[in-house]
């Protein structure tokens, strides 16, 4: 279960509906809950991380896409997530965009850095692939 919850878009509410099936006199949800809460309480996996103020911005693109609607014509368009959180604070900067190619990228760390008043000293990426202009990916860099 606890491996299941760190899949996307799996919820403790989906597997609780899924045990309720295989059980229907199993738990009720507040209970399933709390059971799995004290079990995963035990578990010991915080690595606890030092940051110095403006040392780290970490930058990726989450999630899911997100549905933008152009005012004039109404066309529905897919946008990406953008995201830049400082380390020592998690203050964080979001912007959307209709690509995740190279400018659409780049663009959005000098928002970010004007969104901030500076820039940090190390920038930190997620597992960041070369994307085309369409924002498919290219070939993935290690």
């Amino acid at each position: 279960m606890h491996a299941e919850l760190s899949r996307k878009h799996v919820t403790l509410t989906l597997l609780w509906s899924e045990y309720k099936l295989a059980h229907p006199d199993g738990y009720q949800y507040s209970w399933f809950c709390e059971r799995y809460g004290a079990w995963a309480a035990k578990l010991d996996l915080v690595m606890r991380h030092e940051h110095r103020a403006g040392e780290k911005l970490f930058v990726d693109w989450a999630g899911d896409t997100l549905a933008v609607v152009d005012p004039d014509s109404g066309e529905v368009r897919p946008a990406y997530l953008f995201v830049a959180v400082l380390g020592a604070s998690n203050y964080t900067y979001a912007e959307a965009a209709l690509s995740q190619d190279s400018a659409a990228f780049l663009s959005a760390h000098v928002r970010a850095f004007e969104f901030y008043g500076g820039c940090p000293m190390i920038l930190v990426p997620d597992n960041l692939e070369d994307r085309g202009a369409q924002g498919r990916p290219l070939r993935a860099r290690h």
